[in-house]
């Protein structure tokens, strides 16, 4: 019998979609794995401290004798500096970065504050890579796109020839994730129509937007619920129930699910998933709300326009105030994008990564 391949998982910052999309992967694909990771937290300390700690991490699993066929890593690995530090550990194993985001075109509210070693990093790890995983056209073409630009900024020996050297080892290949906990909780309506807001309590998801277009709504007078959820955070759970609080009992959910299955219940109950984002590369939220019964409504912008059909996107705030009291005023039918989004579920998904795998170690 032929042995099981081997992969060498790091994850820096192991939450959120990170955590799910992996936990997912490893669990269906014909791999055995080696999966090294920090706690979700203090992501920029993540990105500059991480090659470190695992770079140590992984000289004691070579020396009890762990051999591995791949290595895989997300961008909040320094691949370069980890490799340089982990030495002959990982000197010949094929290696793969997953792009779940990119820094070059993150959102930055005053250019003058804008960190470029996190940038820096991210084009450093594509070049150390033998292959780069981008989960969506947006986020590959903005990452090689702005590539030219932001190396420009050197002060001299500019090199060249980057952005295409990114390029020729790049693909598309969109983050799974799985559908177990939704398949047991399908869509249960209740009485008022449900608006759902899935996104980690940030200030680039666009909250206020949100909370803007269903405060003018309830203001009219129209009878519907308001459900907020995902990973919440000190500097903005203040200003998150602050603001919740002008919805009076409409606010019928707000706080982040305790575990997959109150998660899933509170996506079957919903009617609506809305995205307000300012910067997003995927949205594995919204992919799940819609997979679960939801109808989603998102921007018509960023990586929006190669998931949605244009019917479930939106221009500008006064259209997304529009749109939902459409939606409130006629609830839509539960599961209206639910083959839309079971198209990315780790079953159809995990073959390909099998055979990107592979395809890589040169199995």
């Amino acid at each position: 019998m032929s042995r099981r391949p081997r992969i060498l998982v790091l994850e820096p910052y192991y939450g959120g979609s990170h955590r799910a999309v992996l936990d997912a992967l490893l669990a269906h694909i014909e791999w055995d794995a080696d999966l090294l990771t920090l706690p979700a937290r203090k992501w920029k300390w993540r990105m500059r401290g991480a090659a470190i700690t695992m770079a140590r991490e992984v000289h004691q699993l070579a020396a009890a004798g762990a051999r591995w066929d791949l290595l895989l890593c997300s961008t909040f690995l320094n691949l370069a500096e980890f490799k340089g530090l982990a030495g002959d550990d990982v000197a010949s194993l094929p290696s793969i970065v997953y792009f779940h985001e990119n820094q070059l075109v993150y959102p930055v509210r005053f250019e003058r504050e804008w960190d470029l070693h996190f940038p820096l990093a991210n084009v450093t790890t594509a070049l150390a890579a033998d292959w780069c995983l981008f989960n969506t056209r947006f986020n590959r073409d903005g990452f090689v796109g702005g590539i030219p630009g932001f190396l420009g900024r050197f002060p001299d020996h500019v090199p060249d020839g980057v952005a295409e050297a990114v390029a020729e080892r790049s693909e598309v290949l969109p983050p799974p994730f799985d559908p177990a906990p939704f398949d047991r909780h399908p869509p249960e309506r209740g009485a008022r129509c449900r608006v759902l807001w899935p996104h980690r309590w940030e200030h680039d998801k666009g909250p206020e937007e949100f909370f803007e277009a269903v405060r003018r709504l309830a203001g009219e007078g129209l009878d519907f619920e308001v459900a907020v959820a995902g990973q919440s955070f000190g500097d903005t759970q203040e200003w998150f129930e602050r603001t919740a609080e002008g919805l009076g009992d409409r606010i019928v959910h707000l706080a982040e699910p305790e575990g997959p299955d109150a998660y899933a219940s509170l996506l079957a109950s919903s009617d609506v998933a809305v995205s307000t984002a300012m910067n997003e590369f995927f949205g594995i939220a919204m992919m799940e709300a819609a997979y679960a019964g939801c109808r989603p409504l998102v921007p018509d912008r960023l990586c929006y326009p190669e998931l949605y059909p244009k019917a479930m996107r939106y221009e500008g705030p006064d259209r997304l105030e529009a749109e939902l009291r459409s939606l409130v005023l006629e609830r839509p039918p539960a599961g209206e994008a639910h083959s839309l989004a079971a198209a990315y579920t780790v079953q159809e998904l995990a073959p390909r990564y099998e055979d990107v795998f592979r395809r890589v170690a040169g199995l």
